[in-house]
C-alpha cells in the first residue's frame, strides 16, 4: 500500500526538467538493525521506475551499498546506481578509474571482528568494508580503531567514514559528490537541475555537488521531519505530476 502521507511542509516537487540522485538507507527506507533486514516497500520499485520513465531516465541512486545489493532490493529495468558511494556506476562508463579492493587480511580481520563481538557484522563489498555495530554497541571503539587501523596501512588508497552505527573503510577517491559529477555528464542527466535527496554525513558530497551545478539537496532529517515514508510519499506524488504533464524535457534542453 503506498503512503499516504500530509503534502504540508514537504519541498516543492520536482519539475520536467529535474534529474534525481538518491540515496537508499535512510532515505527510500527505513534504517533496520542489519542492512539485509531493511523492508522496501512494495510499491516501491514501480514508483522509481515511473519516474526514470517521466524524467527521461534522469535518476539514480546514489549509495554506499554494494551493487548486486541494490539490483536485489530494486529490480527496476533501466535504473542507474551508482554503488559503493560512487566507485560503481551501473551502466558504468569510459571515465570508470581503477578501483582498489581490500586485502585479504582486512577482510579476514573484519571477520574475526564480527565473531569477537556477538550481534556485530562485517559487510563485504567489491572495494571496501564496513563494520557494523548496531547490535552491539559496546564494540563501537574496537570497530573505529580497526577500521583506522586497516586504512592507515595504505592510506592513498583508503580512507574511514562513519556510517549509521558502523565504520567503512572505502576508497580514497570514491564520494558521492563524484559520482553526481560523472552521471551529469551523461545524455540523459546533461543539462538538468539536479536534486540530491539523503539523510546522513556520506551525502553531503552528493547534496554539495547538486548546489555546485545550480541544483538544490534535501535532507530526511530537516525535510521531511526524519521519515521516509514522506519522502516515498512525495516521490509518489512527483510520479503523478509529471505523468500528469507532457513527458520528460529532452536532456541537454534549457
Amino acid at each position: 500500500m503506498a503512503d499516504v502521507i500530509p503534502e504540508a511542509g514537504l519541498p516543492p516537487l520536482p519539475g520536467p526538467e529535474s534529474a534525481l540522485f538518491l540515496d537508499f538507507d535512510g532515505t527510500l527506507v527505513e534504517i533496520a538493525a542489519r542492512p539485509d533486514l531493511v523492508v522496501v516497500p512494495p510499491d516501491l520499485p514501480s514508483v522509481l521506475q515511473r519516474l526514470s520513465v517521466a524524467l527521461g531516465g534522469a535518476l539514480a541512486i546514489v549509495t554506499g551499498r554494494g551493487l548486486e545489493v541494490v539490483r536485489g532490493f530494486l529490480p527496476v529495468p533501466g535504473l542507474v546506481v551508482a554503488t559503493e558511494h560512487g566507485a560503481v556506476l551501473d551502466p558504468s562508463d569510459a571515465a570508470s578509474p581503477p578501483l582498489p579492493s581490500p586485502p585479504a587480511a582486512w577482510r579476514e580481520a573484519a571477520d574475526r571482528f564480527a565473531a569477537a563481538h556477538p550481534g556485530a557484522l562485517a559487510e563485504h563489498k567489491r572495494h571496501g568494508l564496513v563494520l557494523h555495530y548496531r547490535l552491539a554497541p559496546e564494540a563501537g571503539e574496537a570497530a573505529h580503531a580497526l577500521a583506522e587501523a586497516m586504512a592507515a596501512e595504505l592510506p592513498e588508497d583508503f580512507r574511514v567514514v562513519p556510517a549509521h552505527a558502523a565504520y567503512e573503510v572505502r576508497p580514497r577517491f570514491a564520494d558521492k559528490g563524484k559520482a553526481v559529477h560523472r552521471l551529469m555528464a551523461r545524455a540523459a542527466f546533461a543539462g538538468r537541475k539536479p536534486i540530491f535527496v539523503g539523510d546522513d554525513v556520506t551525502d553531503e558530497d552528493g547534496i554539495t555537488a547538486a548546489y555546485a551545478m545550480d541544483g538544490i539537496g534535501y535532507r530526511i532529517p530537516e525535510d521531511f521531519s526524519g521519515q521516509p515514508a514522506r519522502f516515498r510519499a512525495w516521490l509518489a506524488r512527483a510520479a503523478d505530476a509529471l505523468e500528469a504533464g507532457q513527458g520528460p524535457r529532452p536532456a541537454g534542453g534549457g
